[in-house]
């Protein structure tokens, strides 16, 4: 049975939400909560507003809170998503946006192209967060080894200093500073390899996109699924480069691509928002 009070609190906190009076807003919701916390609509509205806002965590417990009571909600795993990216918990906002994904194509929801720009988005930031910790790792592998390479020096220098021999001295500092250099030059290397090309292959023909979740039409050609879908729902049933006849019941899956693609972000993730 509808709560008519907490209804009302809703669409008040509506109301508000469109005037950008968020804080307002999350007093209704919050308010609507009160009077019925067994509807998820009321949990995932004032997340929006604590996003707005800023405030990941109170975001995050509210759609965790809407999941529990309705794992089929695509708004709560949306959300969630985009709260644990700003968290920079990148590996779970990938798990939550691949479901927000999933179940947005079983529901026909109209903001998918929303949720894949997310998955990019997660995508490239969780890479960006590995590669910083790995030149951090190579940072601090050079600092010791140019700190040893000083050390060797320092000792040499302290076992002659009384024999105030300058070519010696001389010498000491010469290889030494040699091998600097060297040490140097082969972090200079290790840090300017070239990426490799992104393949045509692993991008949408229609969006130009790193694909998702191709899928091959009768002609053969992969696409992004959603991209297809919108195509048919504004242009008709076919395919859109050879233009022969193709429905959603036609689309195959590719797996094989898919997987290569998945293989290629691990490794690449600046590609994501190619």
């Amino acid at each position: 049975m509808v709560n008519v009070e907490a209804e009302n609190h809703k669409s008040l906190g509506n109301k508000l939400f469109a005037e950008h009076r968020y804080e307002d807003a999350i007093k209704e919701y919050s308010t609507a909560i009160i009077k019925d916390s067994t509807e998820r609509i009321y949990y995932t509205n004032r997340a929006l507003c604590y996003s707005k806002l800023e405030k990941y965590d109170q975001a995050i417990n509210d759609t965790r809170k809407a999941i529990d009571l309705d794992n089929t909600t695509v708004k709560a795993y949306y959300l969630l998503g985009q709260a644990l990216i700003e968290k920079k918990q990148y590996t779970e906002a990938l798990a939550k946006l691949k479901i927000a994904y999933e179940l947005a194509m079983q529901q026909k929801v109209r903001y998918i192209n929303d949720i894949l720009q997310a998955l990019l988005t997660a995508r490239k930031k969780k890479w960006d967060g590995e590669e910083v910790k790995r030149l951090e790792r190579e940072w601090e592998l050079l600092r010791y080894v140019k700190g040893l390479v000083e050390n060797e020096r320092a000792t040499q220098l302290e076992q002659i200093k009384d024999t105030e021999d300058i070519e010696k001295t001389e010498e000491i500092n010469y290889n030494s500073d040699e091998r600097l250099a060297a040490i140097q030059e082969v972090f200079k290397q290790s840090q300017s390899h070239p990426r490799p090309p992104l393949p045509q292959a692993y991008l949408d023909p229609i969006s130009f996109n790193v694909i998702h979740d191709p899928c091959i039409t009768p002609d053969g050609i992969t696409y992004e699924r959603h991209s297809l879908l919108e195509h048919f729902a504004k242009n008709g049933h076919f395919d859109p480069i050879t233009r022969s006849p193709c429905t959603e019941k036609d689309l195959i899956p590719n797996l094989s691509l898919r997987e290569s693609i998945e293989d290629f972000l691990k490794d690449n993730g600046w590609a994501a928002d190619y």
